[in-house]
């Protein structure tokens, strides 16, 4: 027995074409999303390597939390990788006075290490910490530079509050330098300020300098000028231990304001930039005034994703005791510290207000808002600049090399969080019988990014997060998109004829 096909009836032969034709457009509209990456040089054996990030992946990748970041193999493979101190264990912070020791001058009057064997000898107890051998310390007002003895302290060395003689004023100027041994010396940062003026009817007082996280054993602090200096009375660090190694602050370029009120100025950030630190430069001198700085919140906050460890911690230092601040009214407004910002001429030279440490959050903008009218900042609005600590992950080194960085230039329409291989694991995961107590043993690699992005492309990444525009097609597909459509507009007029020929012979058999 022979059996016939039976002819589809009409209206399945249109709900076919519709499919086919919804399937066709679905496959040629839907768009991989345009990548960019950077070659990664890896030190060290491995398996696991420590990636810093440098700053300027904030202004390639699509998205400020990082989330669409890739690494890759030789065979463009993505490879495990975790964000290194998210899961670590909470740091320890250490405040102590540690011993202060008057050095003297040099026969000419200038901070000469030279004469520091010769005028001093000095002995190591057991535990580290120094004594003089012979000699009675210079009387502290003649002394040209000062020995800080912090062998006592463990980890990073945060900021060094001093103290001074009640009745000093003026601005005094100073190098300070690291050592572990009293023979081999490096710098710590660079000119630095120690300040006590009365100006307009209050003190300004700046004598809490930041260190860095510097891990030495020795500071010295040598006056630029020694005829210039200042009796010291104590000195306290600061001090932190962390478990995993933290990547060096990192600093934008100078911010113009993108918009001014009449008492505030406002400022764009990187989108998803950590903000720790913040300087402001006054344009003209002799301005000081009075602010309150707060950070505004994207109206659409990205993803949220773990809190760094730690935020800031000498924001959480300097801010103990803050009083809550009165709210603005400005929803999205988040205040974050009162200042006194300054920009003095002093016999000694200029003084400038220091560096604000923030809670390293991430913000849209930052707003400096005036106790007055914006003017009081001066005739030309200040730029400021922001430091970051640079955001570090580790990862696996799975494959051939080279290995590299890879990021999507513009943010996916309808992307599925989580939904794409090769997003960051967990550290436990990543690394087998991980200890948030321990660090993670790995070598280095570094990367170099390409040049940023010209303003006008930057501006429309930073504003896809909130409009949703359409991914844009890679011009060198451009022709071939064109054919492939033409090819199936030709197909899909194929199918209507033969559609339409089928309905016409089948009304022809009815009759």
């Amino acid at each position: 027995m022979k059996h016939h096909a039976r002819p589809l009836r009409p209206r399945v032969r249109i709900r076919l074409a519709a499919g086919l034709a919804a399937a066709w457009f679905g496959v040629a509209g839907a768009q991989p999303p345009i990548t960019a990456t950077a070659s990664i040089a890896l030190q060290g054996n491995g398996p696991y390597h420590r990636l810093a990030l440098p700053l300027g992946i904030y202004a390639h990748a699509a998205y400020g939390d990082l989330r669409d970041l890739r690494v890759r193999n030789a065979a463009g493979n993505a490879v495990p990788y975790a964000w290194l101190r998210n899961e670590a264990a909470a740091p320890h912070f250490t405040s102590k006075e540690v011993p202060i020791f008057a050095l003297p001058a040099s026969a000419g009057g200038a901070a000469d290490a030279s004469d520091d064997d010769a005028s001093f000898r000095f002995k190591v107890r057991p535990d580290g910490s120094l004594a003089l051998a012979r000699k009675p310390a210079r009387k502290p007002a003649e002394a040209a530079q000062w020995l800080i003895d912090a062998s006592q302290l463990k980890g990073g060395l945060l900021q060094a509050r001093f103290e001074v003689a009640p009745e000093a004023r003026g601005l005094f100027a100073f190098r300070l330098e690291a050592s572990d041994d009293l023979r081999h010396w490096r710098p710590v940062g660079g000119e630095e300020q120690l300040v006590r003026l009365a100006h307009g009817g209050q003190t300004i007082e700046r004598l809490a300098v930041d260190l860095g996280s510097v891990h030495a054993h020795f500071l010295r602090l040598r006056w630029s000028d020694p005829q210039n200096g200042v009796p010291l009375t104590g000195v306290a660090i600061d001090s932190v231990q962390e478990i995993e190694p933290v990547a060096p602050l990192e600093w934008t370029g100078a911010l113009k304001p993108e918009r001014c009120g009449t008492d505030h100025c406002d400022y764009a950030l990187p989108r998803g930039l950590p903000v720790e630190s913040l300087r402001i430069d006054l344009a003209d001198v002799n301005t000081l005034a009075q602010v309150g700085i707060s950070g505004l919140l994207a109206a659409t906050p990205a993803a949220a994703e773990p809190t760094p460890v730690p935020r800031n911690p000498l924001y959480a230092l300097r801010h103990q005791q803050r009083r809550p601040a009165p709210s603005t009214g400005s929803p999205g407004e988040v205040p974050l510290l009162d200042s006194v910002v300054y920009r003095l001429a002093q016999p000694g030279g200029e003084a400038h207000s220091p560096l604000l440490a923030l809670d390293g959050r991430s913000y849209s903008h930052l707003r400096l808002r005036t106790a007055g009218p914006v003017s009081v900042l001066g005739a030309t609005p200040p730029t400021i600049a922001v430091g970051a600590t640079p955001r570090t992950l580790v990862f696996l080194a799975q494959g051939a090399a080279p290995f590299s960085l890879a990021w999507n230039v513009a943010p996916e329409k309808n992307a599925v969080q989580g939904g794409s291989p090769g997003a960051a694991l967990a550290l436990a995961t990543l690394v087998p019988g991980y200890s948030a107590n321990k660090p993670v043993a790995a070598g280095e690699a570094s990367v170099t990014l390409p040049p940023a992005p010209v303003a006008a492309v930057e501006a429309v990444v930073a504003a896809a997060a909130q409009l949703p525009v359409p991914t844009q097609p890679d011009a060198s597909r451009k022709w071939w998109l064109w054919g492939a459509l033409g090819i199936g507009l030709l197909l899909l007029a194929g199918m209507a004829w033969s559609l339409f020929a089928s309905l016409r012979r089948d009304r022809a058999l009815a009759d």
